[in-house]
Protein backbone atom coordinates (compact mmCIF):
# COMPACT_ATOMS: atom_id res chain seq x y z
CA UNK A 1 0.00 0.00 0.00
CA UNK A 2 2.99 2.27 0.51
CA UNK A 3 3.43 2.55 -3.24
CA UNK A 4 -0.15 3.83 -3.65
CA UNK A 5 -0.65 6.59 -1.04
CA UNK A 6 -4.14 7.46 -2.26
CA UNK A 7 -5.32 3.99 -1.17
CA UNK A 8 -3.69 3.84 2.26
CA UNK A 9 -6.84 4.95 4.06
CA UNK A 10 -8.76 2.15 2.31
CA UNK A 11 -6.34 -0.41 3.76
CA UNK A 12 -6.77 0.54 7.38
CA UNK A 13 -8.66 -2.08 9.41
CA UNK A 14 -11.17 -0.31 11.65
CA UNK A 15 -13.35 -3.26 12.64
CA UNK A 16 -13.73 -6.99 12.05
CA UNK A 17 -17.22 -8.45 11.72
CA UNK A 18 -17.76 -12.21 11.28
CA UNK A 19 -20.09 -13.01 8.38
CA UNK A 20 -21.67 -16.36 7.58
CA UNK A 21 -21.19 -17.36 3.96
CA UNK A 22 -22.44 -20.17 1.74
CA UNK A 23 -21.03 -21.76 -1.38
CA UNK A 24 -22.67 -20.49 -4.57
CA UNK A 25 -23.68 -24.07 -5.44
CA UNK A 26 -25.48 -24.36 -2.07
CA UNK A 27 -27.74 -21.32 -2.53
CA UNK A 28 -31.07 -22.96 -3.32
CA UNK A 29 -32.75 -19.61 -4.05
CA UNK A 30 -30.67 -19.41 -7.25
CA UNK A 31 -32.16 -21.93 -9.65
CA UNK A 32 -30.88 -20.71 -13.01
CA UNK A 33 -27.93 -18.41 -13.52
CA UNK A 34 -27.30 -16.70 -16.88
CA UNK A 35 -25.08 -13.84 -15.76
CA UNK A 36 -22.96 -13.20 -12.69
CA UNK A 37 -21.46 -9.80 -11.84
CA UNK A 38 -19.11 -10.10 -8.89
CA UNK A 39 -16.75 -7.82 -6.96
CA UNK A 40 -15.96 -9.20 -3.51
CA UNK A 41 -12.53 -7.85 -2.70
CA UNK A 42 -10.26 -10.66 -3.84
CA UNK A 43 -12.46 -13.66 -3.03
CA UNK A 44 -13.94 -14.13 -6.51
CA UNK A 45 -11.87 -17.25 -7.27
CA UNK A 46 -13.31 -19.08 -4.27
CA UNK A 47 -16.85 -18.33 -5.49
CA UNK A 48 -16.05 -19.66 -8.97
CA UNK A 49 -14.48 -22.82 -7.56
CA UNK A 50 -17.48 -23.39 -5.28
CA UNK A 51 -20.08 -22.50 -7.87
CA UNK A 52 -19.27 -24.77 -10.78
CA UNK A 53 -22.76 -26.31 -10.89
CA UNK A 54 -24.52 -22.92 -10.92
CA UNK A 55 -22.05 -21.51 -13.46
CA UNK A 56 -22.35 -24.52 -15.79
CA UNK A 57 -25.30 -22.96 -17.64
CA UNK A 58 -24.21 -19.31 -17.27
CA UNK A 59 -23.20 -17.43 -20.40
CA UNK A 60 -21.44 -14.38 -18.91
CA UNK A 61 -19.43 -13.43 -15.85
CA UNK A 62 -18.22 -9.92 -15.07
CA UNK A 63 -15.55 -10.05 -12.41
CA UNK A 64 -13.07 -7.71 -10.84
CA UNK A 65 -9.46 -8.87 -11.05
CA UNK A 66 -6.43 -7.24 -9.48
CA UNK A 67 -3.04 -6.88 -11.10
CA UNK A 68 -1.55 -5.76 -7.78
CA UNK A 69 -2.07 -7.84 -4.63
CA UNK A 70 -4.20 -5.82 -2.20
CA UNK A 71 -5.48 -8.55 0.14
CA UNK A 72 -3.88 -11.34 2.15
CA UNK A 73 -3.79 -14.57 0.08
CA UNK A 74 -5.49 -12.84 -2.86
CA UNK A 75 -5.39 -14.96 -6.04
CA UNK A 76 -3.74 -13.46 -9.10
CA UNK A 77 -5.66 -12.38 -12.18
CA UNK A 78 -4.03 -15.38 -13.92
CA UNK A 79 -5.55 -17.80 -11.41
CA UNK A 80 -9.01 -16.29 -11.90
CA UNK A 81 -8.54 -16.46 -15.68
CA UNK A 82 -7.44 -20.12 -15.55
CA UNK A 83 -10.47 -21.07 -13.44
CA UNK A 84 -12.99 -19.36 -15.69
CA UNK A 85 -11.35 -20.77 -18.83
CA UNK A 86 -11.46 -24.20 -17.21
CA UNK A 87 -15.21 -23.73 -16.76
CA UNK A 88 -15.70 -22.91 -20.45
CA UNK A 89 -15.50 -19.10 -20.48
CA UNK A 90 -13.20 -16.83 -22.47
CA UNK A 91 -12.34 -13.15 -21.91
CA UNK A 92 -14.54 -10.91 -24.03
CA UNK A 93 -14.06 -7.27 -23.02
CA UNK A 94 -12.94 -4.90 -20.32
CA UNK A 95 -15.93 -3.24 -18.67
CA UNK A 96 -13.63 -1.04 -16.61
CA UNK A 97 -9.88 -0.57 -16.27
CA UNK A 98 -8.31 1.19 -13.30
CA UNK A 99 -4.83 2.71 -13.24
CA UNK A 100 -3.21 4.47 -10.31
CA UNK A 101 -0.14 6.65 -9.90
CA UNK A 102 2.86 5.01 -8.27
CA UNK A 103 4.11 6.74 -5.14
CA UNK A 104 3.61 10.46 -4.79
CA UNK A 105 3.74 11.14 -8.54
CA UNK A 106 1.82 14.30 -9.42
CA UNK A 107 1.70 16.38 -12.62
CA UNK A 108 -1.04 18.79 -11.70
CA UNK A 109 -4.67 18.30 -12.63
CA UNK A 110 -3.94 16.31 -15.80
CA UNK A 111 -1.92 13.39 -14.39
CA UNK A 112 -4.03 10.56 -15.81
CA UNK A 113 -2.40 10.41 -19.28
CA UNK A 114 0.95 9.85 -17.54
CA UNK A 115 -0.28 7.11 -15.21
CA UNK A 116 -0.03 3.60 -16.59
CA UNK A 117 0.16 1.24 -13.62
CA UNK A 118 -2.72 -1.21 -13.97
CA UNK A 119 -4.27 -2.00 -10.61
CA UNK A 120 -7.69 -3.57 -11.24
CA UNK A 121 -10.11 -4.27 -14.04
CA UNK A 122 -13.64 -5.55 -14.50
CA UNK A 123 -13.31 -8.26 -17.13
CA UNK A 124 -16.27 -9.79 -18.90
CA UNK A 125 -15.96 -13.49 -19.63
CA UNK A 126 -18.46 -15.18 -21.94
CA UNK A 127 -19.26 -18.79 -22.69
CA UNK A 128 -16.72 -19.92 -25.31
CA UNK A 129 -18.60 -19.19 -28.53
CA UNK A 130 -15.67 -20.59 -30.55
CA UNK A 131 -17.10 -23.98 -29.60
CA UNK A 132 -20.80 -23.40 -30.33
CA UNK A 133 -21.49 -27.14 -30.29
CA UNK A 134 -21.07 -26.92 -26.50
CA UNK A 135 -23.79 -24.26 -26.20
CA UNK A 136 -27.54 -24.78 -26.21
CA UNK A 137 -29.93 -22.65 -28.24
CA UNK A 138 -31.09 -20.98 -25.04
CA UNK A 139 -27.52 -20.14 -24.04
CA UNK A 140 -26.93 -18.51 -27.43
CA UNK A 141 -30.13 -16.48 -27.05
CA UNK A 142 -29.23 -15.36 -23.54
CA UNK A 143 -25.67 -14.51 -24.53
CA UNK A 144 -26.98 -12.40 -27.42
CA UNK A 145 -29.30 -10.47 -25.09
CA UNK A 146 -26.61 -9.86 -22.46
CA UNK A 147 -23.99 -8.92 -25.07
CA UNK A 148 -26.38 -6.43 -26.72
CA UNK A 149 -27.98 -4.80 -23.69
CA UNK A 150 -25.13 -4.88 -21.15
CA UNK A 151 -22.03 -4.38 -23.29
CA UNK A 152 -23.00 -3.18 -26.77
CA UNK A 153 -21.04 -6.13 -28.18
CA UNK A 154 -22.82 -6.12 -31.52
CA UNK A 155 -20.29 -8.43 -33.18
CA UNK A 156 -20.90 -11.12 -30.55
CA UNK A 157 -24.67 -10.72 -30.90
CA UNK A 158 -24.33 -11.04 -34.67
CA UNK A 159 -22.34 -14.28 -34.26
CA UNK A 160 -24.92 -15.73 -31.85
CA UNK A 161 -27.77 -14.90 -34.24
CA UNK A 162 -25.84 -16.45 -37.15
CA UNK A 163 -25.44 -19.66 -35.13
CA UNK A 164 -29.15 -19.64 -34.27
CA UNK A 165 -29.92 -19.22 -37.99
CA UNK A 166 -27.72 -22.20 -38.84
CA UNK A 167 -29.64 -24.24 -36.25
CA UNK A 168 -32.96 -23.08 -37.75
CA UNK A 169 -34.01 -21.56 -34.41
CA UNK A 170 -34.58 -18.09 -35.87
CA UNK A 171 -35.60 -17.02 -39.36
CA UNK A 172 -33.02 -16.95 -42.13
CA UNK A 173 -31.87 -13.36 -42.54
CA UNK A 174 -32.21 -12.51 -38.84
CA UNK A 175 -28.51 -11.73 -38.53
CA UNK A 176 -28.67 -9.33 -41.48
CA UNK A 177 -31.75 -7.66 -40.02
CA UNK A 178 -29.87 -7.25 -36.75
CA UNK A 179 -27.06 -5.47 -38.64
CA UNK A 180 -29.54 -2.99 -40.05
CA UNK A 181 -30.80 -1.91 -36.61
CA UNK A 182 -29.63 1.49 -35.35
CA UNK A 183 -26.79 1.27 -32.83
CA UNK A 184 -27.67 3.29 -29.76
CA UNK A 185 -25.04 2.34 -27.20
Amino acid sequence: MGLFPALQLCGEVVERIPVETRRLDDISEIEDLDFLKIDIQGSELSVFQNGQQKLAEAVAVQTEVSFITWYLDQPSSGEVDAELRGQGFIPHCLAQLRRRPIGDFEVGDDALPWVNQLTEADIVYVRDFTHPDLMTDEQLKHLALIAHHCYGSFDLVFRCVQLLEERHVVETGSSQRYLSLPRTY
